[in-house]
This record gives structure tokens, sequence and C-alpha cells, in this order.
């Protein structure tokens, strides 16, 4: 089993504006309401391939409620802690005409000392129990910047393993807790790095200086450029399948359920950068609704593997 740890949930609106401008009124068609939150958007994308999942986190309000029995309605069972506050609305604006998507999203409720010391009992309670334990997303407020990194030491201690999927911070110091694997984007390897990342030798650069310091696999994805994957004795390099994007929004969190899943069947780190590929592909595709494992296997065929080490 996997279980996926989410700090900061949000609920997800997608609405639909033609012509859209900021400092207008905007009249919206309404696309889709659910849970969201990326270690939630990682559960639902591990529930298609089939593998059993639970989520954890933290949930608030009303709202928390719609996203507990969303799960539920999918087959996900939920552990969360109650907090007090708002489960924070995540806005997505999408204007047919111009192809452009705004992203609008709130920071999140509140969490204390001992919301931390709860989540941290239930993760200790699965790492006992769970092959793989994702970690994903951002912080809420009133969460310590290193976190994340408490988690993994706790999930390493009770025989999990760790995938880490956040930036700023508190990806730097979930870094230094030595996760087994970590997936920034490039942005946010940049960040973690304090340097721009230009071409394919500053590329690979970048993904060994992040092994250096921690974690046994680096994935940095770079969106429609593709991805590279980095071990202590591998380093590969993949280029995306041509796709019609219907919509970028959770191919990152596609490409870590498919990581994720892969690292429970101890596939070889270029086969799981394959299927991490084709996870992300068939996500831009089908609007974050295909992530099962015959539109994987379709779209995994067209990505370009080469070994990065031989140039």
């Amino acid at each position: 089993m996997i279980a996926t740890v989410t700090l900061n949930p949000a609920l997800d609106k997608s609405v639909t504006i033609p012509g859209f401008a900021a400092g207008r009124t905007n009249r919206a068609s309404i696309g889709r309401v659910e849970a969201g939150g990326k270690g939630i958007n990682v559960a639902r994308a591990l529930k298609q391939l089939g593998c059993p999942v639970i989520a954890l986190g933290f949930l608030a309000a009303s709202d928390g409620r719609f996203i507990a029995d969303d799960l539920a309605c999918s087959g996900i069972p939920g552990d969360f802690v109650s907090v007090p506050g708002e489960t924070r609305v995540n806005l997505k604006i999408k204007d047919p005409l111009t192809g452009v998507e705004t992203e609008i999203n709130e920071p999140g409720f509140r969490v204390e000392a001992e919301h931390l010391k709860a989540l941290e009992r239930k993760i200790e309670e699965m790492a006992a129990q769970c092959a793989v334990i994702v970690f994903s997303g951002s912080l809420p407020p009133g969460a310590p910047a290193d976190v994340y990194a408490g988690f993994i030491r706790i999930a390493r201690r009770h025989g999990a393993r760790t995938i880490l999927d956040t930036n700023g911070v508190a990806l730097k110091h979930g870094i230094e807790a030595g996760p087994d694997l970590i997936k920034p984007n490039l942005a946010e390897a940049e960040e973690v790095l304090g340097e721009g990342i230009e071409g394919e030798r500053q590329l690979v650069g970048a993904a060994r200086r992040l092994l250096a310091m921690g974690p046994r696999v680096v994935v940095i994805s770079m969106g429609a450029d593709g991805a590279l994957a980095a071990s202590a004795g591998e380093l590969w390099r993949a280029h995306s399948p041509s796709v019609k994007a219907s919509s970028s929004t959770g191919a990152g969190d596609a490409m870590v359920a498919a990581l994720a899943f892969a690292m429970t069947r101890e596939l070889p780190l270029a086969d799981a950068l394959r299927m991490a590929m084709g996870a992300a592909a068939a996500s831009v595709a089908t609007n974050g609704s295909g992530a099962d494992i015959g539109s994987i296997q379709v779209f995994s065929s067209g990505v370009v593997l080469r070994d990065a080490d031989k140039g």
C-alpha cells in the first residue's frame, strides 16, 4: 500500500471564461469542483492505477468534509487530522480562446503543534504498513519549514520508502532528511540550488548537486521539455511524446503517482521514468483524468529515452 500526505489540501474549482480579462466582469461556466491538493491528486492517480492507497493530512470545516466524502466516493480511504479554520479553495480559470490557464490559490488554514503531533502519530502508524509514503504540496501557515524532514525520518525509521514533491525551504530541508526520491520541477530545482539552469550540461550538473544533498533519486520535470532522472549510478533524459494538451493541471502529480507505483514494483529507473512521462502525457491529454494503466502504456510508447551519461 501507498500513503499520501497532504498538509495543505484544497477544494479545486475549475471555471471556463472565454476572453477572460482582469479588471472586468467575466461570465464563467463551472467546469468541476473536486478534492485537491498535490497529495490528494497523487492518491487519485494511484487509485486509477489500481494501487491500494490511503490519504493522510489535515482537513477543516465543511469544505474539508466535502474532500473526505469526495475521496470516499472514489474508493480512497482517508485518515485526516481535523483543524480549525477553512480548507482553502484553489480557483483555476481557463480561457478557451487563448488556451491560457490562470490559477488563484488561497494560503490555507493554520496548523498548531498539537495538530502536527497528531499527524506525526498517524504517519508513524502507516509507515509500518506502507511500502511508500508520498509527501506532496505546500505547507499551511503554522507548519515549520522542516516538517517534511521530520516526517521523512519517521517513515524511514519504520521501514517505508519516501517521495517528496514540494518547493522552497520545505524542499531544501526535506532533501536533507534523505528521501528515496524527490521530484522538483525546473524552477523548484533552481530555487533550491540558488542559480539558473540552462542547457543539458547544467541540467545534469544540477541533478548531481541535488543528489549530493541527500536523496537517492532525483527526477527534475520540465513540462513539455521532458524530464531528467538521476541516481548514484544512472542518468536518464526523457523527452515527452507529442500530445494535444487539454490541461497541464495535475501532470506533475500523475508523474509522482507513477514513480511511487514503480517504486513498489522495484522497476529500474529508466522504466520508472518512462512510466512517469507516460502518466504525465496521459494527464495532459485527458484533463487530468486519464492516468490509468492502459493510457499510460499508450503514451509511454512515445517517450524518447536516452542515457544522459553517454551524451
